[in-house]
């Protein structure tokens, strides 16, 4: 009986220890997506700017 109580210790063990490797990979993974997006914020702000700017030059052509 004390094997079966020292194995399924041991086991749990081994998922607790998954289980906190997985949810390092999320923290992690959900660090990286944040950046991204604040990345992605960013590129998104020039590229309007640069749209205003066009459409500002375009504008000096039309007849």
């Amino acid at each position: 009986r004390n094997l079966v109580i020292a194995s399924a210790a041991e086991e749990q063990a081994q998922v607790a220890k998954e289980v906190d490797r997985n949810i390092v990979n999320i923290r992690d993974l959900s660090a990286q997506s944040s950046s991204g997006a604040g990345q992605i914020n960013g590129s998104s702000r020039e590229l309007a700017q640069l749209a205003v700017a066009l459409n500002e030059a375009v504008a000096r052509f039309q007849l």
